[in-house]
């Protein structure tokens, strides 16, 4: 029994991590509405601030990754759970626009993009060959699951006591998730069980990744995908734009987040029994279709559906790409290079469809484009996986 337990201590730790990470992207998207009237500004305004944590999350990532390759996570985890939820706490207080972009920057810098490479980080260092697939779809299932549960209680903190106290309680709920994950994982941090698989020293250097074009195509992949889920942060206001009411949107939202939650541990079982290429242009293609299934209010809730599989992408499928073609020699300093590059689709994605709406008085023209970005990025990624064993 104890075995077993420390078996899979490190994938309930790093469930608690990711579970944080539903507060920066789907939970964060109910402020939209309310810190545009407060500060008078644009929803293309607001959402830049996701930009800026992008760009800074872009600056410190290969530092965190090298960091968590030679050291491990739990020095990265003590310093997000402060770090960010500290930033959260200070969002509250802003009145100016320039403010909110100021913290926000500082919020990118150790908070959404730290957390999940050091999920991924976590379970790759501790699980290999098949059961790594199914434990990984499980642990990023963490988003969804809290999404779930903040989708249901933020948006009532910010109606009863205003949008500055749900900040606050953002604040304090990721510095108490990440610190549990922290202290749930203990020392193991460092590869337990690599040895009995073989594992360990297998796969490519940073180096050598540099100079192998599959390298760059994967980040072509990353950087639509993430541009892509920038959809997310828009949908309040999109399903608001189709005539549902508050209530709706918020019962619409926290349903997506539980389909969310079962569809990343769905894709780490379907990447495990037919392998990430057919199972990623599966997924693909199910964000495609959900993207264009949101432009028919009567196929809102299939399209729903569609989009929580397909944002499971970035954090379940391109993860076991990356490890699957590169290695698990220097996974966590290759795995934080692509992210790293990721977060400019991010920096003009998440801008662009509130931009988009502000120009033009609707979502159509955003939501077909994402559609066919993705099909761009169903043709990289089968180039990318072409010719690996």
């Amino acid at each position: 029994m104890k075995e077993k337990l420390s078996f899979y201590r490190p994938a309930a730790a790093a469930f608690l991590v990711i579970m944080a990470m539903a507060l920066t992207s789907s939970t964060m998207s109910f402020f939209l509405e309310p810190v545009c009237e407060s500060l008078q500004i644009s929803r293309g305004s607001f959402s830049l601030i996701f930009s800026l944590m992008s760009v800074a999350g872009a600056l410190s990532n290969p530092f965190v990754g090298q960091y968590a390759g030679k050291k491990g996570v739990r020095g990265i985890l003590f310093l997000t759970g402060l770090w960010a939820g500290s930033c959260m706490i200070l969002l509250s207080f802003v009145t100016k626009l320039w403010m909110l972009y100021a913290v926000a920057f500082c919020l990118g810098l150790f908070g959404s993009s730290c957390v999940c490479l050091c999920g991924n980080v976590m379970v790759q260092q501790a699980y290999f060959g098949p059961q790594a697939s199914g434990i990984l779809g499980a642990v990023m299932a963490g988003s969804g699951v809290g999404g779930m549960f903040f989708s249901l209680i933020i948006p009532r903190v910010i109606a009863g006591f205003g949008w500055q106290m749900g900040m606050r309680a953002m604040g304090i709920s990721w510095l108490a998730l990440v610190w549990l994950g922290m202290l749930l994982l203990g020392k193991q941090e460092t590869p337990q069980f690599s040895q009995a698989n073989g594992a360990v020293g297998l796969g490519m250097t940073r180096a050598e990744a540099l100079k192998s074009p599959k390298l760059y195509l994967q980040m072509a992949v990353i950087v639509v995908i993430s541009a892509c889920c920038g959809l997310q942060q828009q949908l309040p206001s999109l399903l608001g734009a189709k005539g549902f009411t508050a209530g709706q949107v918020s019962i619409m939202i926290s349903a997506m987040t539980i389909f969310l939650a079962l569809g990343k541990f769905g894709q780490g079982l379907l990447y495990g029994k037919i392998g990430v290429e057919k199972g990623g242009i599966l997924t693909m293609t199910a964000f495609a279709a959900g993207s264009l299934a949101m432009l028919t209010k009567a196929l809102v809730w299939p399209g729903l559906i569609l989009l929580a599989v397909g944002l499971g992408v970035y954090t379940t499928l391109l993860p076991m790409v990356v490890r699957r073609v590169f290695g698990s020699r220097e996974y966590a300093s290759i795995w934080a290079l692509i992210t790293t590059v990721g977060c400019a689709g991010t920096f003009v994605g998440y801008p662009m469809w509130g931009t988009i709406y502000d120009l033009t008085g609707t979502y159509t023209l955003g939501l077909i484009g994402a559609a066919v970005l993705l099909a761009g990025a169903m043709w990289a990624h089968m180039r990318t996986l072409k010719d690996v064993t």
